[in-house]
């Protein structure tokens, strides 16, 4: 019988958590939490789009499309939502897991349980900046959870506004948390895991930020 990683304690006792996670031999259930995860990625992604965060582009010139056109979009606007989500939650998962798996000899699946909690982590700040924007009337460029508002304030060209808005309270958490679960499960020195784990959050903070100054939702 494997271990089965409780991803909500991981959250809150990451310490107790990792410990358990270094000695087991072999994981349960890890495909059903993997299965159960893209589809809540997939269920988070689609009420965000039902309620139009992310099509601030199409509403900006709303008055141009016919009724048909407008519902058209938002059907595929709202669809090509739910299929980001399962992707989202695939990259999230796996790419992450298969770099660090080259680097820090940590067996594959310990690391995709890691990146379980971390993708529940991402999926509660995506859910949280649902009510937030609608009642506050703020697209993620102006999250009060990232420093996108810093750089606006500051007037840093768009480019860096969309960096620094991919910067985020929720993102600076995942770090902590993947050093904290990293430095016990793998034999590396923290000096090199906090390298590397900068390296990789840099990469795809630079990715977001160059995706959104082309506007992809323009592309849906």
């Amino acid at each position: 019988m494997g271990y089965r990683v409780p991803l909500l304690r991981g959250l809150k006792e990451p310490y107790t958590i990792s410990h358990q996670l270094r000695k087991v031999e072999s994981l349960s259930g890890l495909w059903k939490q993997v299965l159960l995860l893209i589809l809540l990625s997939a269920l988070v992604f689609g009420v965000s789009a039902f309620f139009g965060i992310g099509s601030e582009q199409v509403s900006r010139s709303l008055t141009e499309l016919s009724r048909n056109e407008y519902e058209l979009y938002k059907l595929f606007f709202g669809a090509g939502q739910v299929i980001w989500g399962i992707l989202y939650a695939i990259l999230v998962i796996f790419v992450p897991s298969l770099f660090f798996w080259t680097l820090v000899d940590v067996e594959y699946k310990k690391l995709i349980s890691i990146q379980l909690i971390v993708l529940l982590i991402l999926l509660t700040e995506k859910a949280i900046n649902i009510p937030v924007f609608l009642f506050l009337g703020i697209n993620t460029e102006s999250s009060i959870f990232s420093f996108g508002i810093i750089a606006q304030a500051a007037a840093f060209p768009a480019l860096l506004i969309y960096t620094f808005s991919a910067i985020t309270l929720f993102k600076i958490w995942t770090v902590v948390l993947q050093y904290k679960y990293l430095k016990v499960v793998s034999e590396r020195s923290p000096r090199f895991l906090i390298f590397v784990l900068l390296g990789t959050h840099l990469f795809f903070v630079i990715v977001s930020a160059l995706l959104s100054s082309i506007h992809l939702e323009k592309l849906i």
